[in-house]
């Protein structure tokens, strides 16, 4: 089957599902679901396309709207969970990535799943008792620098360290269960400065994403957590239908000149982390 035809069944399956699921849940809110459902279909579009942006730009935008942290994180960290996954297998399906059993991007996925699983558990576990803003201005630092030194390298080819992978999954998996974001900026552009690929690197950072939402989402609900149905259904929905088209754009686009997107949009995003911080 084609990637086209395999994108339309993808598709037509996800929206029969949320249909069943809205009339099986029926409290949904048909102003909610519509905002919650296009948000999470363009952040998603950003997010599988350049391995970033979902939680960064979901997360702000939900507690601006009036949502409370402890309705969406775990929310967010579950959508997520769902299209990273689906993000990693499309992804494998036009070849941006090689998931094969010996194909070579399978020991960087595996390698920054690892290392999620400690700073996941760090996260959950002992973020609360640490300054929320001293966090958050040292990981948009590091972002920051990250994205700068990928537009300086951009046509350099570096080469593969895998202590690099797995420091960068530790730090990148521990901000992601404190905030439900900034995850995938600083590890797509981490991979590129291991000496990753450009489209191999954001097809990764969906895979790895994914398992680090896993462990977060168990960790959670261990604790007392909790997940809101009436936003779950939206989330999932918008963002799983967006991974398709997300993919194939990454397919078509120039090494060096997303190499180069990835590296600025970085930035942007270490500067919109600080900024944020400051300003609270």
């Amino acid at each position: 089957m084609s990637y086209r035809n395999k994108s339309i069944v993808w598709i037509s399956l996800i929206l029969i599902l949320f249909i069943i699921a809205g009339i099986v849940y029926g409290k949904l809110d048909a102003r909610e679901t519509m905002l919650l459902l296009s948000v999470c279909f363009a952040c998603e579009l950003i997010d599988s396309g350049l391995g970033m942006g979902y939680g960064t730009i979901l997360t702000p935008t939900l507690l601006l709207v009036g949502y409370q942290p402890a309705d969406i994180v775990p929310t967010i960290l579950l959508s997520e969970l769902f299209s990273g996954f689906t993000a990693s297998f499309f992804h494998n399906e036009i070849n941006n990535v090689d998931f094969r059993r010996k194909g070579k991007d399978l020991k960087p996925a595996f390698l920054l799943a690892g290392g999620s699983l400690v700073g996941v558990s760090a996260g959950v576990l002992f973020a609360l008792n640490i300054p929320d803003y001293i966090l958050k201005t040292v990981i948009g630092c590091i972002i920051l620098v990250s994205g700068f030194f990928v537009v300086l390298l951009s046509r350099k080819v570096l080469e593969y360290r895998n202590w690099k992978m797995l420091t960068l999954s530790g730090v990148a998996s521990f901000n992601k269960a404190v905030s439900g974001g900034g995850y995938g900026p600083l590890v797509t552009s981490g991979q590129i400065l291991s000496g990753v690929e450009g489209k191999a690197a954001v097809g990764i950072t969906s895979f790895a994403e994914a398992f680090t939402c896993l462990i977060a989402v168990t960790l959670f609900l261990l604790k007392g957590g909790y997940i809101s149905y009436g936003i779950i259904i939206p989330m999932v929905a918008g963002a799983l239908m967006s991974v398709p088209f997300s993919v194939f754009a990454i397919n078509k686009s120039n090494e060096d000149h997303l190499k180069i997107i990835i590296g600025i949009l970085t930035m942007a995003m270490g500067m919109l982390i600080i900024y944020k911080t400051i300003h609270i």
